[in-house]
């Protein structure tokens, strides 16, 4: 395992539409501690690295050790200086798609404008809303729009314990060892957002992930939650609303099982992407099977982080609005529309490192969240929720039945390993007793 800062190639939005408007969006400037180049310290499999693809990693230092002026995008993460093909990449596509963003705006805030009651998103038609949803949801209206599509105020109010009382109890009762656990990974967690530079934004975060921890014991806590407890924090803003909506998407996703012992879910789904790449987008999955790849070696990072940490931030929002409201298959569209992106490339592996090799860069080049959106949606006809299901109970029931096999291999070897023992200590005992009568009839010739 490798980690630290890693080079992008370039990539390739294409060039403006015709006619649409160079303007570009005012990227804030504002004085803040300076960036540092950092390496990351080794994590756990599978490897996680702390910072979004197309941004600075940043050490934190105080204003009175540096004060220099930085540019942030409007999430938050420090830009990438001039120059840099990554960071030109999102600003080209920026001022490309701002039109469009513009237009979605003014129908957005429309039907807004038609709620029976503020922020009463779920009131609208499904079909209008998920339409709506997939178009993606202005920045300044997602806290409203993710808090009702999720249910945060229904929960907040239905919950027997309010968010303090929980933390309290959560300082109290969670094991010393998931605190520690999430203690090494404050650090860790976009180190490159202005938010979690600061001891203010860390704290949140800890607090956030320790009473998720006392709310899921069987989760307590797991890498890879931090990263979607983080961009909870910037979108949301507030430390309880956070909480809740981690709460309740887990709960709407139904993935609790990617982060308890085993992984069960996680594994299952790995299974479940397989099958259907290979009905969505048979040549990559032929491709795969000839060199010797396993989903689970690509695609759980996507999975177990929502891919808030393999992806552009903007693309991952994009991704997020859908999945709220549509729910868990929204993240194996997502995977088979990547790869569909890319399949070009991956046909010109022709070997496991090669394909390893380029593999982390895929989702970091999603920059163009429009036509990842429309090639996961529109390029994925047929997908329907209960044929999705149907095959991810089948890939669970084998992950089980290897689960189980894998139990019984180990109780058989701690069961030979336990009669071998006391092989081993019967002979001793035979050979000591035979050494004890040898050496008392030795005693008793000389005595005669």
């Amino acid at each position: 395992k490798t980690a630290g800062a890693q080079t992008l190639p370039p990539l390739t939005t294409g060039s403006p539409a015709p006619g649409v408007s160079q303007k570009s969006t005012a990227w804030r400037q504002v004085t803040c501690p300076a960036a540092v180049l950092m390496v990351s310290p080794p994590l756990l499999q599978p490897e996680f690295q702390a910072q979004p693809p197309y941004a600075l990693s940043c050490a934190s230092l105080s204003d009175e050790e540096v004060d220099t002026t930085e540019q942030f995008d409007d999430h938050g993460f420090v830009l990438p200086p001039d120059g840099d093909a990554v960071g030109e990449n999102v600003r080209e596509y920026h001022r490309w798609f701002e039109p469009k963003a513009l237009r979605r705006l003014g129908r957005f805030e429309y039907r807004r404008k038609r709620l029976p009651d503020p922020g009463a998103w779920s009131s609208v038609p499904k079909t209008a809303l998920k339409g709506l949803l997939r178009k993606g949801v202005p920045h300044e209206h997602r806290k409203e729009v993710w808090c009702s599509v999720l249910g945060v105020p229904e929960r907040m109010k239905a919950s027997p314990s309010s968010y303090a009382e929980i933390l309290v109890q959560a300082r109290q009762e969670i094991p010393y060892k998931t605190s520690e656990e999430i203690e090494r990974d404050l650090q860790r967690t976009f180190p490159n957002h202005r938010r979690f530079r600061q001891a203010a934004g860390q704290a949140e975060l800890r607090n956030v992930l320790s009473a998720y921890a006392h709310h899921a014991p069987r989760v307590q806590y797991c890498q890879g939650i931090n990263f979607i407890a983080a961009l909870l924090l910037i979108v949301l803003e507030e430390e309880e609303l956070s909480f809740w909506a981690l709460v309740s998407s887990v709960e709407t996703l139904g993935v609790e099982r990617y982060y308890t012992e085993g992984m069960t879910l996680l594994r299952a789904d790995m299974r479940t992407l397989g099958t259907l790449l290979e009905r969505k987008c048979p040549k990559v999955a032929r491709r795969f099977a000839a060199v010797g790849v396993d989903l689970t070696s690509i695609c759980s990072e996507w999975f177990i982080t929502w891919y808030a940490k393999c992806m552009p931030i903007s693309t991952t929002l994009r991704v997020w609005d859908a999945m709220f409201y549509e729910g868990f298959k929204v993240l194996f569209r997502v995977a088979v529309g990547i790869f569909k992106l890319v399949e070009a490339d991956i046909l010109k592996c022709t070997n496991f490192e090669d394909v390893m090799e380029q593999a982390k860069d895929w989702p970091r080049r999603m920059v163009n969240h429009n036509e990842l959106l429309k090639t996961s949606f529109k390029g994925v006809p047929g997908l329907r929720r209960q044929d999705l299901l149907q095959v991810r109970d089948d890939a669970l029931c084998h992950v089980e039945r290897e689960d189980e096999e894998q139990k019984r291999r180990h109780q058989d070897v701690r069961e030979r390993q336990a009669l071998e023992r006391a092989a081993r200590e019967a002979a001793k005992a035979a050979e000591s007793k035979q050494q004890s009568v040898a050496t008392g009839g030795a005693v008793l010739a000389t005595a005669l």
